[in-house]
């Protein structure tokens, strides 16, 4: 049960993020590749689990 919450964590932070750095503090574009590498995680892993 725990494990299908983790793609919605990941998509969850992972927007947050970006939102944050483009409107707020703008980290720069580490940052942005960061969090559009969770982002990328949280959708795979979303679609791998909803394979099974």
């Amino acid at each position: 049960m725990k494990n299908r919450a983790i793609p919605f964590v990941l998509l969850i932070v992972g927007t947050l993020g970006l939102l944050a750095n483009d409107f707020i503090f703008d980290w720069g574009r580490w940052a942005t590749l960061i969090f559009a590498f969770f982002n990328l995680i949280g959708l795979i892993s979303l679609f791998l689990g909803s394979r099974q």
